[in-house]
């Protein structure tokens, strides 16, 4: 092949070519636009205006409000589920089963108890676990990220909860980490990135502080505080960021937009009309300085004579049934613009909530609380959010609740208040983590959101069993939230006290309202307690005046059976 000068111009032309077409995302050069580099991110003005849109822009605090009831409601709720497999595993299955019921349903009440009390649960004794979980994932959805705090209550010797909106976390001026150990953005970090500290600005005897609270207890090695976060973030980033912040802008203007709509509005309504002149109209007749209206109501008399004539009344301060009578040639009365607010508004804002509704995954339906008419588009929209709202629970559960119960388990036991047998000694043996795990175990439960059609529901659940399509325990948390095993020990229980008092409900009647158990095959604990219980009810009954005839059948052979057992 002979080379030219040609030939060489055609391959520089190529090479050149291949270097300026490189992938970096842009169509042509420059179509991309600049590009940031989020290594330096300004997380304090994110804050401020993050918060300064909520307690200004109506669009903020509704979606904000709209996700706090749907993810927190009045709490997440916890029910604790010892495994008993693992604690026990030489024991027989129904003896182990019933141990690790017992062990459950304690634990489960004694943090209820402790959660609803504000003056034990709650450091500034303001607000209760639900209160809390509220205004943690609040502030942190708004603000960012904060810190929950550890405190152990003097009288009670129990941890109470305090919460530090990250506001207050800032790097000190004059602080020298310990070896190893770096400091960003308040946050102390050892080598390997973990968090070991936060550093808190606080006021104490009117001087401003800086407070190093560690993460983790030096000897004890237990969790003294930890960052809750807003949003997603990558795994290196410290700070989180406001769940507004790639919207600020966006509602910024559509408020902007809205209070201009309606300031517009209110202008259109002020400026009624006004007088069109002709350029060959001469001075202007002010017409409404000549304002009159006759009313015959308002005639006043005249030499006694009522009807001697009606009064004229001025009329410049204009009323129903005015009339215009004093122009001059060349004016006319024209009426105000009535094309603002713009027709278009609505449509417009629609689609701007729907763009924001999608990036903060909230079906549209659900935020601006408008459903369509026909059930499966509402239910699909139900579904979507449903699917949002259970990651969020397992998110918020193992963010904020689950740190807190395990602490109160913990304490509880080295103060004696519980009864955990081996636990602390799971605790501080870190062979031994699965026992730990094993009397930790809580299942947490959010709000159960209502179906938009429950009979269909239940319906297709039940056809799915039958079927084999699914499991009991998956379609009781599609209904309730609870499993199969915790509704079936719940409803074990609640017959055993209706056969006591001797009440069948309707499920377990047959066609002629005759119950389809034999109560006389009825083993009752506790014989004397129930007979009392018959007794007062025989006589509520006779106080009363008012009686079941089919409610006095199940008393009378409930009490021949009662009598039968003594």
């Amino acid at each position: 092949m002979q080379i030219t000068e040609k030939t060489i111009d055609n391959y520089s032309c190529y090479i050149a070519d291949v270097v300026n077409s490189t992938w970096n995302g842009d169509k042509f050069p420059g179509s991309f636009g600049p590009t940031k580099v989020f290594e330096f991110v300004d997380y304090w003005t994110l804050r401020k205006r993050s918060l300064q849109l909520f307690k200004e822009n109506l669009y903020a605090k509704g979606i904000i409000k709209r996700l706090l009831r749907n993810e927190i409601f009045t709490g997440i709720v916890g029910t604790s589920t010892v495994n008993s497999m693992i604690l026990w595993p030489k024991m027989d299955d129904q003896a182990r089963e019933e141990k690790g019921i017992v062990f459950s349903e304690m634990l489960t009440e004694q943090f209820k108890i402790y959660s609803e009390s504000k003056n034990v649960f709650d450091y500034r004794k303001r607000m209760t676990f639900g209160d809390f979980q509220e205004q943690v994932r609040f502030e942190s959805i708004v603000c960012g990220d904060g810190i929950i705090v550890s405190r152990i209550n003097q009288q009670t010797g129990l941890p109470y909860w305090d919460w530090i909106n990250g506001n207050y976390i800032k790097t000190p001026a004059s602080y020298q980490p310990r070896s190893g150990n770096i400091i960003k953005d308040g946050v102390e970090l050892d080598k390997y990135g973990r968090h070991v500290a936060y550093h808190v600005e606080t006021w104490k005897n009117d001087e401003l502080v800086m407070e190093r609270i560690p993460c983790y207890g030096e000897k004890s090695g237990r969790v003294i505080s930890w960052m809750v976060y807003g949003t997603e973030k990558l795994i290196d980033d410290v700070r989180g960021e406001p769940l507004l912040a790639c919207i600020l802008y966006m509602l910024k203007e559509l408020d902007r937009y809205r209070d201009a709509e309606s300031r517009a509005a209110v202008v259109n309504a002020m400026l009624a009309l006004f007088v069109k002149k002709s350029p060959s109209a001469t001075v202007g007749s002010r017409p409404s300085d000549g304002l009159k209206r006759l009313n015959t109501l308002d005639a006043e008399p005249q030499n006694g004579n009522v009807s001697a004539g009606p009064a004229q009344r001025d009329m410049r301060i204009m009323e129903p049934g005015t009339i215009f009578d004093d122009l001059a040639p060349g004016e006319e009365i024209q009426s105000f613009q009535t094309n603002r607010p713009n027709v278009n508004y609505g449509a417009f804002e629609q689609a701007i909530l729907s763009g924001i509704c999608w990036a903060l995954e909230v079906p549209p339906e659900i935020a601006m609380l408008k459903f369509q008419s026909n059930y499966s588009a509402s239910r699909q929209a139900n579904n979507e959010f449903q699917v949002y709202l259970n990651y969020r629970v397992k998110k918020n559960a193992r963010n904020i609740c689950q740190p807190i119960y395990e602490e109160f388990v913990i304490q509880s036991c080295l103060n004696n208040q519980i009864d955990v047998p081996g636990l602390i000694t799971a605790v501080f043996t870190p062979e031994l983590w699965k026992q730990k795990a094993a009397w930790l175990s809580c299942v947490w439960t959010g709000l159960s959101r209502p179906s938009v059609d429950p009979l269909k529901e239940v319906n297709a659940s039940q056809k799915s069993v039958d079927a084999g399509f699914s499991t009991y325990d998956i379609e009781c948390r599609k209904t309730s939230g609870l499993g199969f095993r915790q509704v079936m020990q719940t409803l074990a229980r609640e017959r055993k006290y209706m056969a006591q008092i001797g009440f069948v409900p309707h499920a377990d009647e047959d066609n002629n309202g005759k119950p389809v158990y034999d109560l006389e095959n009825f083993e009752g604990e506790n014989t004397e307690a129930a007979m009392s219980n018959l007794y007062e009810l025989q006589k509520a009954l006779e106080k009363n005046g008012k009686s079941s005839k089919k409610l006095e059948e199940a008393i009378m052979q409930l009490t021949d059976v009662m009598e039968n057992l003594q």
